[in-house]
């Protein structure tokens, strides 16, 4: 069994009551069923409690009035772990963020950006992401998993990596190559001939947008979000719709002087966290999430034969946070700080990533069409 995992994977440490949004809020944590089995046996001193804040009958744990998991305590604490110890944590409890995508012999592991602490330490890095592997003995057979269109990802996710990493070219100059390969590795895949994935042709380049087309579609995927996707949160179509508005509101001219006013500011400024050291460009911060969300998703396509849409979309969420992040200066001026940036890529990662339906739909979407 072959382990992977980004070289950040370890600097994690759960920081509980000092969250700035904890996990233990609105979501509905679903308890697997050996947690289940292990509190319906509990005897302990915790015994009425536990069993008053379980919904047994759909096996998750109750919210109280506050909208928060019953066990959260105003100390922003969890009263489970604290009257029963850690190994009283369902699997969810104890694995999150930690996620992993499982492959016949292989388990990529990763951290969710939709950890606010997981947000702080990549959004910090400014060094090139890399990935670690580890072994052993372990090994499994997956019926019909299909090893050779496998190996294949695995190599179109290197260069991949290989090109979005490349700091001796423009951003988005990296951005076109990225979606030309999955162009060519779709095209190459329905042709039934994958092996020949890189050879690129002019078919496969993203078609380059004038000014004013470009406009029209960044104004398009904007409504992606508020049209095509599963809201989890109502505040957070409060941010979607007024985003829109102060990046869209006054037209195609003021538009485009506002970017190029805010590319400027983020050039010569970089954002800063509140105690004026850590600091990230603009180009590394699209790059960390390209590379974020391609190293998660690409190889799920195993499974589906849906390259061009997993690569389109893991793009797409750069240009959807760098717009997001756009909208949050013009509301804030030159007071943009490291703290904004961290809560809107947790926050759309919630979004995106606990939801199937939104994961699904994201690969479905003509983001660059």
């Amino acid at each position: 069994m072959i382990y992977t995992y980004p070289d950040y994977y370890k600097k994690f440490s759960c920081i509980a009551d000092k969250c700035p949004d904890t996990c233990c809020g609105k979501w509905q944590i679903v308890i697997d069923d050996d947690s289940l089995e292990k509190y319906e046996d509990y005897n302990g001193e915790y015994r009425d409690e536990l069993r008053r804040k379980v919904n047994w009958k759909e096996g998750v744990f109750r919210h109280g009035r506050s909208g928060k998991c019953a066990f959260l305590r105003d100390d922003m604490l969890c009263d489970m772990y604290i009257h029963m110890g850690k190994e009283s944590l369902c699997t969810t409890c104890r694995e999150y963020p930690r996620h992993t995508e499982e492959f016949e012999n292989v388990r990529e592991v990763s951290l969710s950006l939709s950890c606010p602490e997981v947000a702080r330490i990549l959004m910090n890095i400014t060094d090139k992401v890399t990935f670690v592997t580890e072994e052993d003995d372990e090994d499994e057979v997956f019926d019909d998993f299909d090893y050779f269109l496998y190996s294949n990802l695995e190599d179109i996710r290197e260069a991949i990596l290989n090109v979005i990493q490349d700091r001796s070219v423009d951003i988005r100059s990296r951005i076109e190559r990225v979606l030309q390969i999955g162009a060519s590795a779709q095209r190459h895949y329905d042709e039934g001939d994958l092996v020949m994935w890189d050879e690129c042709e002019e078919q496969d380049k993203p078609e380059i947008h004038g000014e004013h087309e470009e406009y029209m579609l960044l104004q398009k995927q904007a409504m992606f979000l508020i049209e095509d996707l599963e809201l989890l949160y109502d505040d957070w179509e409060d941010v979607l719709i007024e985003s829109q508005e102060l990046l869209f509101s006054a037209g195609e001219g003021k538009f485009v002087e506002n970017r190029e006013k805010f590319e400027t500011w983020w050039r010569d400024n970089s954002v800063r966290a509140v105690d004026g050291e850590s600091h990230i460009s603009m180009e590394v911060f699209i790059e960390q999430i390209i590379v974020y969300f391609i190293s998660i998703y690409l190889l799920g396509a195993v499974y589906d034969g849906n390259i061009d849409g997993k690569v389109n979309a893991c793009v797409g969420h750069a240009v959807e946070l760098y717009m997001l992040l756009m909208a949050r200066w013009l509301k804030n001026g030159d007071d943009l700080v490291m703290d904004d940036l961290i809560e809107l890529v947790y926050r759309y990662s919630r979004e995106i990533e606990h939801s199937d339906e939104n994961l699904e739909q994201v690969e479905m979407l003509d983001w660059f069409g």
